[in-house]
């Protein structure tokens, strides 16, 4: 490794395309962001290439490569993580042959649905996750029968494993990624053939599994600054649990909520989960498959806070500042459930916030039955979680809302032991780390507990690596 080289973790996400530099001590030194481009039609398709993909992946990297100070200083490895049911079909030649779907656009949704109960049941089983439109087998059903040519020759990347190829990397497929696409079998880690000829899709898609944290390979496209180039690459994974690894829940027994711009509960487990709690798991939304970290399972559900959240806090007029912060102190003050005010999810749309009021109520009132809300349905899930595998023997919960004095007692409240952590970007640190693995030439992981214990405490969200004017030079 060279001396004074950094680590690297990106992170391609829905809204936003993040990248951190961590030096060998995991001390993040810079970061960049740029918005993670789609467009829309009018038809409300959300879709964008893995060009363009690619194209702001290598502008969050190059963008803090000034910030590193030294001209000199060169990237030791990339670990990336992202999401994962969007992907790239590739044709024989390693061409795109079909744009990239959004992994909430419903495309997908009525071939899913046409699947007979059996095989439905099946899909579930097998894969852990519910046969609805979100699972990127979904997307191909609807491509094939609209125009796309799925063939045997076809190889299906998700959006990280996209990137790392793209950079000059292996085209290989990273288990808990691979876990979200409806085309593997996720307690054996084999493709899911049956399931590919119901959806008359190819069963060889999917490439060779690589675990995160080994190399798969080194940057060679000519487009990457030369500081990046001949930097180790793996692909981190799934961003909810290489967030979980970011922020230090790594035990097979540990609850890891991001209660970020998505509220997600991601519980660890030893081993495989039973088929049919898997079932019944799948039935309320909550998915099963292949954690980041081996032999680990993640058991992965989400609760609509940040919606509800977001959406009282702008009806009080409280949306930041100082406003924000009163009503959140006299919030957290306010007992729950809040009588004559009612808050809840749900509606005509996925995003529709209802609120019902029998009586005049205080700003406070409105945002204390917000969380009651959310905490009933955080509650229902951790339970729902343990009756299929067993009550967590440690919790961590990291994100921007709690920042917020009343989300912190919600989440003290309702999970129990938790601890409260304000960890800066713990999905790029995740990724970092995974990528400082593989550039130590690692084969498994079992190194990654060590490594972590050297990089230490994360920083804190909210302080920022410092940033050395840049050094000169045109990227």
């Amino acid at each position: 490794m060279v001396t004074g080289s950094v680590h690297v973790g990106l992170d391609v996400g829905s809204t936003r395309t993040k990248a951190v530099a961590y030096d060998g001590a995991g001390r993040p030194v810079a970061e960049h962001h740029v918005a993670t481009p789609w467009t829309t039609s009018a038809q409300g398709r959300t879709e964008t290439s893995g060009a363009a993909l690619l194209a702001g992946a290598l502008a969050a990297v190059h963008g803090l490569l000034p910030r590193l100070g030294d001209p000199s200083r060169r990237v030791a490895s990339l670990g990336v993580t992202g999401m994962a049911e969007s992907g790239v079909l590739l044709d024989a030649t390693g061409a795109e042959s079909a744009p990239v779907v959004a992994w909430y656009d419903p495309r997908g949704a009525e071939e899913m649905a046409a699947l007979p109960g059996c095989v439905a049941a099946a899909f579930t089983a097998t894969t852990g996750l519910r046969a609805d439109a979100q699972p990127s087998a979904a997307t191909l059903a609807w491509g094939l029968r609209h125009g796309w040519r799925v063939t045997p020759a076809s190889t299906w990347l998700t959006v990280p494993e996209h990137v790392v190829a793209a950079l000059g990397g292996d085209r290989v497929a990273e288990p808990s990624l691979a876990s979200r696409t409806g085309l593997l079998d996720t307690t054996r880690l084999v493709p899911a053939d049956d399931l590919a000829d119901a959806l008359g899709l190819p069963r060889t898609l999917l490439p060779p599994l690589r675990r995160a944290g080994t190399s798969a390979g080194r940057v060679t496209l000519a487009d990457a600054d030369p500081r990046l180039r001949g930097a180790v690459l793996t692909v981190a994974g799934h961003d909810h649990p290489v967030g979980a690894v970011g922020a230090g829940a790594t035990g097979a027994a540990h609850l890891f909520n991001g209660a970020g711009t998505a509220d997600v509960l991601l519980r660890s487990a030893a081993g495989p989960v039973a088929a049919a709690d898997r079932a019944r798991l799948a039935a309320a939304g909550v998915s099963v498959g292949a954690h980041v970290l081996e032999d680990l399972s993640a058991v992965v559900g989400g609760v609509s806070a940040g919606v509800v959240l977001r959406r009282v806090l702008s009806l009080v007029g409280a949306v930041d500042g100082a406003r924000r912060d009163a009503v959140d102190a006299a919030a957290a003050l306010v007992p729950r459930p809040v009588p004559g005010v009612t808050v809840r999810a749900g509606g005509r749309g996925g995003d529709d916030v209802q609120v019902v009021v029998t009586r005049e109520a205080e700003p406070a009132e409105l945002l204390a039955a917000a969380l009651h809300h959310v905490g009933e349905q955080t509650s229902a899930l951790v339970d729902l979680m343990t009756s299929a595998v067993g009550p967590h023997t440690a919790a961590l919960c990291v994100g921007g809302w709690t920042r917020m004095a009343s989300v912190r007692a919600l989440k003290q409240d309702v999970l129990p032991g938790v601890e409260l952590a304000d960890v800066a970007l713990p999905g790029c640190r995740g990724a970092a780390a995974l990528g400082a693995l593989a550039a130590m030439g690692a084969h498994d992981q079992h190194d990654l507990t060590d490594l972590l214990a050297a990089w230490g405490t994360p920083l804190p969200a909210g302080v920022r690596p410092p940033h050395p004017a840049p050094s000169g030079g045109a990227l």
